[in-house]
């Protein structure tokens, strides 16, 4: 049996000045992609800001999420190039990390690159938006080594509205994201209830917080006006796994929905991996599963990183070492892919 493949598309803190390049320079597919992108209004800095920097610009949200997304489309239409249609390159099961989850739905056929690109430009602009003053400075803290339930005591006390839970990553991490002031105390009450080390992030904004409530309710009238059964045709093979429910999207409705509810809620991870795992037809987790038995269930499926970095391989060691992730953000990456796949 030829093993099985899950494709994970990474969110922010994945970018680099340079990434893309590599791809653009030697895939036809990838350049035509990218290519495409900056013909279209507002996009038309992405490709010079992917390539060339620099960096603060880069980071912006409102540049961010857009560069990352072309990138990510890039490797896989690299990928597709590459392959030429052989069936063991395509994937079974598709999920993204926060804004990665809009470059899954385009590997999985319900969006096109164009309403894609449409979708993540609004999301990091209004998101941006909502992280500039008059709005409350927000922050972000990694808390690794507190239980779940003692952080949801501490955003208890502190008070939901000023802080929340933002990504369930691993069984080790757990991000808190709210108002600075909010998050710091979160961080010291983390700290006197067991946590073993808590760092705040460098970031711009408190993602997945209530203080992105302002873009939500932008995206949620952008999504219903644009994912409608006259405009997008929902495929449903591979399937995609959301953030917010860790569970499979059925339909058009539910991708409106936990596209719309990911904003504000917390990316759960760690139970989306699980069930990607699971959606791919294997009993469990490399770790979990005996040495007995056909060695393609007990070796588990083959995690594909498309796009920059290598945050999401990273995250996945903390979830299960056994895990075997391939990252295909340049030529290199589509070659091991191929070989993996094919092999």
């Amino acid at each position: 049996m030829a093993r099985r493949l899950i494709f994970i598309f990474p969110g922010q803190a994945s970018q680099y000045v340079g990434m893309g390049r590599d791809l653009y320079d030697n895939s036809k597919a990838a350049r035509a992609l990218m290519d495409g992108i900056t013909r279209s209004d507002g996009l038309k800095q992405i490709g010079d800001l992917c390539f060339r920097g620099p960096e603060e610009l880069l980071t912006r949200t409102d540049n961010v999420q857009p560069a990352i997304t072309a990138v990510s489309l890039m490797a896989l239409e690299a990928v597709n190039e590459a392959a030429a249609g052989l069936d063991p390159v395509k994937p079974v099961a598709c999920a993204g990390h926060s804004l990665g989850e809009y470059s899954a739905h385009a590997a999985a056929g319900n969006l096109t690159v164009e309403l894609t690109m449409e979708l993540v430009s609004c999301r990091g602009r209004w998101m941006n938006e909502a992280a500039q003053p008059p709005n409350p400075a927000g922050a972000m803290v990694a808390v690794m080594g507190a239980s779940l339930d003692a952080l949801k005591t501490v955003v208890e006390m502190i008070g939901a509205r000023k802080v929340g839970i933002a990504n369930l990553n691993s069984p080790g991490q757990i991000i808190l994201s709210g108002e600075r002031e909010a998050v710091e105390r979160a961080a010291e009450l983390a700290g006197e209830a067991g946590a073993r080390r808590c760092v705040m992030l460098n970031v711009s904004g408190a993602w997945h917080s209530p203080l992105m409530r302002s873009a939500q309710e932008r995206m949620a009238d952008l999504l219903a006006e644009k994912l409608t059964p006259e405009k997008v045709r929902f495929i449903g093979e591979p399937i995609v796994i959301a953030n917010a429910t860790a569970d499979i999207v059925h339909n058009l409705a539910e991708m409106r929905d936990t596209l719309t509810d990911q904003i504000t809620s917390p990316v759960k991870w760690e139970a989306c991996v699980r069930r990607l795992v699971e959606a791919a037809g294997y009993p469990g987790l490399p770790s979990e599963l005996s040495g007995d038995g056909d060695r393609n269930m007990t070796e588990g499926p083959l995690f594909v990183e498309m796009g920059p970095g290598r945050v999401l391989k990273g995250i996945l060691r903390g979830i299960d070492r056994k895990l075997d992730v391939v990252n295909v953000e340049d030529m290199n990456g589509v070659e091991e892919l191929l070989s993996c796949a094919t092999g």
